[in-house]
């Protein structure tokens, strides 16, 4: 797992910010010289970074996603415990954890924040994202920000609104 440190300020859809912004990330394989290589995991809600440890039977070396021909890249979201910015993450205002006061975030900024870590990588054209449930509607928004990015995108037991009963 690596992290991106982004010390400016990062603007959430509400009109909030965030002083500061990590972002962990995992990539497997390597970029090749054409960049067309690219396949970007959306995890869902209760995954991280380490795709190939959630995700053994479609990500890993021999798998449909394999490495030895795919430079991976899996980042964690905005707001998740798994080493990006979170709740517990320190207020640089107060030096003290969010807590509550933790900004409500959205899929749209999930998906800025990936589009910090694609241009960090050099990232400029995406083979396939992939995500499934909650990484699926990250790839469904992303693709509508970013249509010319993507040659190909798998959205898994996913939707693009959620029902009130999916909300509960």
């Amino acid at each position: 797992m690596e992290f991106l440190n982004i010390t400016a300020p990062f603007p959430l859809e509400n009109g909030a910010s965030l002083a500061e912004l990590k972002i962990a990330y995992t990539t497997y394989g390597r970029l090749s010289p054409e960049q067309d290589n690219v396949v970007w995991i959306c995890h869902a809600l209760t995954a991280n970074s380490e795709a190939e440890e959630w995700w053994p039977g479609l990500a890993g070396k021999g798998k449909l996603l394999d490495p030895e021909h795919y430079f991976i890249v899996c980042a964690n979201i905005l707001g998740s415990c798994y080493g990006s910015t979170y709740p517990r993450s320190a207020d640089p205002a107060t030096g003290q954890p969010y807590g509550r006061d933790f900004p409500l975030i959205t899929i749209r900024d999930m998906v800025r924040a990936h589009q910090l870590l694609q241009a960090h990588l050099g990232v400029e054209r995406i083979r396939l994202a992939i995500g499934g449930s909650m990484g699926g509607q990250q790839v469904l928004e992303w693709a509508v920000m970013d249509s010319g990015l993507f040659e190909n995108i798998c959205i898994l037991a996913s939707n693009a609104r959620h029902s009130p009963w999916g909300i509960a």
